[in-house]
């Protein structure tokens, strides 16, 4: 066989001819990959396929290349080189097949070249479902048969991974998702017949070499675990002499390390202080680290180690016991096939290099290429997450810088105008590719020369950014969330962000808050990038974090572990200002004109709005289109008003300050109905441009294919989202115990209901007049009464025609609730806006002061401030507390109200409010109009008799 060096001479003498003598370089590249190469290890390695190292030498055809390579910059490549970028990339890929595929044979052939047909079976509590964070640099060697029940990125339509190996850089990595030691050492049925495997990869990750015996004493290191199986084990298996090192491995100081031959970690380690970096100046050593799990928690040490070696964990608590069982017989090739991924890289830049070559197949979401080309999406994105790039140190997988290079020299060509799967195929392929393989934590990409579709018109890469660092300062609402930082991401060009305060939150940032962009594959074609919005870029403290979008969008802070009202401090360069309106903070005219003239010039794709509990993110054209005549000011002024204000005051959240008259009864019941229990749970998002479902959909964000208006759309989609128990009346039947009442669709329509009724007070504006329909509401009480039925079959006849009937009629119930309150409590000939929220206010302000008690400790003094005098548990029915709480607010028994309204109440609810000595609330009834529910002013009183058939609705 030719030598190494004369190889190698050759290799470098060919590297300065042009293109055509370049593609030779990479052929004799792979023909050096061909022969093996050396390693490192205590026990040395052997020339096998399974012991090349992860990176050999590899041959960079040009100086540009080379530089591109290492910046992550495409600036000065040609077309030529990215056809060389491609060619390079398919001979790495080539390279990681190699050494996958001869790794996994040699783990599963024993001494006499057979396959090994093993079991293992893990048990949930006591194990992790195990993966590489990076299937270039290792495989999940052993997988359970059936597909996971929940899975992580990499590991779609797979097994649970219950053993991996990965090499980083001279190190090697073995880990098990449970202990292996002991219960193959104690003959457990379970383990035993995994033992020859088990064997394998331990010779492997000594020695470099599955079949390799170990030739010397071990240094062994046993952290978190048990020494004495560790031990046991090497010597009763292995027939290794084992020296159990007493070496503190996890002490930074420590110098013992480096006469340590193998490291062995469980879950045991949480009392050690250690960092990752310790884990990975290991690997870079050459060490071997071993790692099994014990416990389904990953606490924060487990978690370093894991980073280190390159390993991504879930947890196995709560998935069924078959899916962590590897029985079947399998041949080498079909074990190969669970994990291989590779081959549709393979395939794919084959296509790319020759598009003849390769068998497209059809162009959809399960295509091999499609999906080859969202796992890298994958990679890419997880190594953002953690604030790397693909052209960090930390990244070993060579592929992803090439595939990132090439898609930013295919991106400025992309035109998204007339684009679909039944066009052209390898523009469809190139334009994916390119919206696929992003990195947006460097200081280089490219746009696409026609804009990003309808996400951004191509104008924005014109706008101007900042050259000097801006100081911006961001009020945190909550622990954890996502808030607008009023910056914007141009189309490639780089942002600088420095974390001046983080106030001990961890930060990210990243474009755009969307859940939903269309699919290439659809109807519609391939109007906009795949995913226009970025990955999530993580912030690290100390330094100037890089990012870059080549299609923009508004800045976002990403933000978890913070304390909620706190004021982070960011410094960022780089940055645009646009169409952001910020209530959260002082704002001026001439900072809301600003915004409003990059609205109206339609330059950037987007606005957005800051408010306390609420932010709105819509394209330009639906903000001008709901806009209509009105001024921003007065756009932005009814949608705070409408939307949030009113949604926020019905809930009693603590950013709407109570009124005189709501303080002085919250003093007088002794509750606290300002403190932080009471802040809004979380910030809504609002994005208009597309739709996930239908026209409106709820969720967090909630997005719509329109404009954001003080209709009825928005105000539904908010309820939906902050909706308490309080006004969900829903119960088991009394006739078959399916669960009947107003839920979801109906209850959170009492809270749009509520904005709607303000609006008027407020605008004017009379909509939805027929959501709380009182006369439907009269008329299942007048049916009921006509039907001359009495007691218990009077009250379960009322339950199923009200219950299982009309939401609006249903809803109208709370409504009832709030008039009775004015006309009771208050005193007030009729009822008016200020008292129905003031009642409906108390009513959700007492939902989280119940959600607070522990009534099986509290006093009965405690438990009679809420009406919980009788109860010894809370198991309240949906009936029994609101009954409870509406009489202590109301101050009178509820009693034959809730039963004129058919709702069961048990008698310990019943004897929780006589503790209380309340009068018993008489039967009125507030009639209103037809369609005119909005008008408080319009109505009369009718009282009601206690038995009997009732008078004619009034209207």
């Amino acid at each position: 066989m030719m030598s190494l060096f004369l190889l190698w001479g050759i290799i470098v003498a060919v590297q300065t001819l042009a293109f055509r003598n370049a593609l030779l370089t990479i052929s004799l590249s792979i023909g050096l990959i061909a022969c093996g190469g050396g390693g490192g290890g205590s026990g040395g390695e052997s020339g096998s396929q399974e012991n090349l190292p992860i990176k050999p030498p590899e041959v960079i055809p040009n100086d540009r290349m080379n530089q591109a390579l290492q910046t992550g910059s495409a600036a000065n490549l040609t077309e030529q080189d990215r056809q060389m970028l491609l060619q390079w990339a398919l001979s790495t890929a080539k390279q990681q097949q190699n050494w996958q595929k001869n790794l996994l044979s040699s783990l599963y052939l024993d001494a006499n070249n057979k396959t090994i047909q093993p079991s293992l079976q893990f048990t949930p509590g006591p194990s992790l479902n195990l993966y590489p964070t990076d299937l270039s640099i290792g495989i999940p060697f052993a997988m359970g048969d059936s597909v996971c029940d929940d899975v992580l990125n990499l590991q779609a339509g797979k097994g649970c991974g219950l053993g991996v190996v990965t090499k980083i850089g001279e190190g090697r990595a073995l880990a098990y998702g449970q202990e292996m030691f002991s219960p193959i050492l104690n003959k457990n049925a379970d383990f035993i017949q995994f033992t020859e495997v088990m064997n394998n990869s331990l010779r492997w990750l000594i020695t470099g070499n599955a079949h390799q015996m170990v030739n010397k004493p071990l240094n062994v290191v046993v952290k978190g675990t048990s020494a004495a199986d560790v031990k046991s084990y090497l010597e009763k298996q292995l027939g290794v002499a084992v020296n159990s090192s007493t070496c503190n491995i996890l002490d930074p100081a420590n110098t013992c390390w480096q006469a340590v031959d193998l490291i062995v970690l469980g879950q045991g380690i949480e009392g050690e202080k250690f960092e990752k970096e310790l884990i990975d100046k290991y690997l870079k050593a050459g060490k071997a680290i071993y790692f099994q799990g014990s416990n389904w928690d990953v606490k924060a040490n487990t978690q370093k180690v894991l980073n280190a070696i390159g390993i991504q964990s879930n947890m196995n608590w709560f998935r069924a016991e078959s899916t962590l069982l590897m029985a079947n017989s399998a041949s080498i090739e079909q074990r190969w096939e669970r994990i291989n991924q590779i081959d549709g890289t393979i395939k794919t830049l084959k296509y790319f290099i020759d598009p003849t070559s390769v068998t497209l197949g059809e162009l959809n979401a399960n295509n091999a290429m499609i999906q080859s080309m969202l796992t890298h999406s994958s990679a890419l994105q997880r190594l953002n997450s953690q604030g790397l790039s693909a052209f960090s140190e930390e990244n070993k997988n060579s592929i992803l810088k090439a595939l990132v290079l090439i898609a930013d020299l295919w991106r400025p060509a992309v035109n998204y105008t007339g684009l679909n799967k039944n066009g052209d195929p390898l523009t469809f392929m190139k334009t994916y590719a390119s919206d696929a393989w992003l990195d947006y934590n460097r200081d280089y990409t490219k746009a696409a020369i026609q804009g990003a579709g309808d996400y951004m018109p191509a104008e924005a890469q014109n706008m101007p950014v900042s050259s000097d660092w801006e100081t911006i300062t961001v009020t945190i609402p909550q622990g954890n969330g996502m808030t607008a930082i009023g910056r914007a991401s141009i189309p490639a060009k780089a942002t600088s962000i420095q974390v001046v305060d983080a106030q001990g939150a961890n930060l990210a940032v990243q474009t755009s808050y969307l859940r939903t962009w269309g699919n290439p594959f659809g109807d519609g074609g391939y109007q906009r990038p795949l995913r226009p919005n970025s990955y999530t870029v993580k912030l690290n403290a100390g330094i100037d974090n890089k990012f870059i979008s080549p299609f923009g969008g508004p800045l976002m802070l990403n933000y978890n572990n913070a304390k909620a009202g706190s004021t982070i401090t960011l410094k960022i360069k780089g940055g645009a200002k646009y169409a952001h309106f910020d209530f959260t903070q002082p704002i001026t005219d001439s900072e809301i004109n600003a915004a409003s003239a990059s609205l109206q010039s339609k330059t950037f794709g987007w606005n957005t709005f800051k408010f306390v509990g609420g932010e709105i993110q819509q394209i330009n054209a639906y903000a001008l289109k709901a806009m209509g005549s009105s001024s921003p000011r007065d756009y932005i002024d009814r949608i705070k008003t409408v939307i949030y204000d009113s949604n926020h005051i019905a809930n009693g959240y603590n950013n709407m300050p109570l009124d005189g008259s709501t303080q002085q009864y919250c003093n007088t019941l002794g509750w606290d109905c300002t403190g932080s229990i009471h802040r809004a749970p979380s910030v809504q998002h609002f994005i208009g441009w597309i739709a996930t479902c239908g026209f409106l959909c709820s969720g967090n964000p909630s997005d719509g294919a329109t404009g954001l208006d003080i209709g009825w759309g928005w105000v539904h989609e908010l309820g939906h989202n902050t909706v308490q128990g309080v006004l969900t009346m829903t119960f088991p039947s009394t006739e078959n115990k399916s669960t009947i009442g107003c839920g979801t669709e109906c209850n959170n329509n009492i809270l749009a209901g509520l904005s709607m009724l303000r609006k008027y007070e407020i605008y004017g504006l009379d909509n939805n007049g027929n959501n709380f329909n009182h006369p439907l509401l009269y008329g299942n009480i007048k049916d009921n009464r006509n039907t001359n039925l009495s007691g218990e079959a009077l009250r379960a006849e009322m339950e199923k025609r009200l219950w299982q009937g009309n939401d609006n009629a249903q809803q109208a119930f709370h409504m009832q609730l709030a008039y009775n309150y004015t006309k009771l409590h208050q005193v007030k000939s009729r009822p008016d806006s200020q008292g129905v929220f003031e009642f409906m206010r108390l009513l959700n302000i007492s939902q989280r002061l119940y959600n607070q008690i522990d009534v099986a400790k509290a006093t009965v003094e405690e438990k009679n401030k809420l009406g919980l005098g009788a109860f010894t548990a809370k198991d309240l029915s949906r009936p029994d507390m609101i009954y409870v709480l509406s009489s202590k607010i109301m101050g009178y028994d509820l009693k034959e109200m809730f039963k004129l309204y058919g709702l069961p109440v048990t008698d310990t609810a019943h004897t929780s409010i006589a503790m209380l000595k309340l009068p018993m609330a008489p039967l009125n009834f507030y009639a209103q109009p037809v369609n005119r529910s909005n008008h408080l002013d319009e109505g009369t009183w009718v009282t009601l008799p206690a038995t009997g058939s009732v008078p004619n609705y009034p209207y």
